[in-house]
């Protein structure tokens, strides 16, 4: 298995995904608070791959690696609208505050990700070097 594939890779890859949609929703939902009628949306990643790694993790050492890989492939991001929260009485279901935060949060989650992953790559080019 290459490194580049590797599940930690991969890992890396589907949460940097993850991330840069979920700040895509934000970025749309703060466009449209003041949009009548308009209900936020809401990325979900990580409850779904947490259920798959759990799930992996009880197959047998063997079969592990390979159940992980799958439930990484597997996970999806989604979008979905949130149709019952409503944050004023238009009807819009914008909370600017705390969608704001959310992208606070969203971009440190973000950063850190993306240093990790350099990281890594800075070890790898350290193994090749030698």
């Amino acid at each position: 298995m290459s490194f580049l594939t590797s599940n930690t890779m991969l890992l890396t890859q589907k949460s940097m995904d993850y991330l840069w949609k979920k700040q895509s929703v934000i970025a749309d939902n703060v466009t449209n608070a003041e949009t009548p009628g308009y209900k936020a949306k809401y990325v979900t990643f990580e409850q779904e791959l947490r259920d798959r790694l759990q799930k992996a993790s009880e197959h047998g050492q063997e079969g592990m690696r390979t159940a992980m890989r799958e439930g990484i492939l597997g996970s999806r991001v989604e979008t979905h609208r949130a149709e019952n929260e409503t944050a004023r009485m238009d009807g819009n279901g914008v909370n600017v505050t705390e969608q704001n935060i959310e992208l606070a949060r969203t971009y440190i989650q973000y950063q850190l990700t993306t240093r990790a992953f350099a990281e890594e790559m800075t070890r790898l080019r350290a193994a090749i070097r030698g």
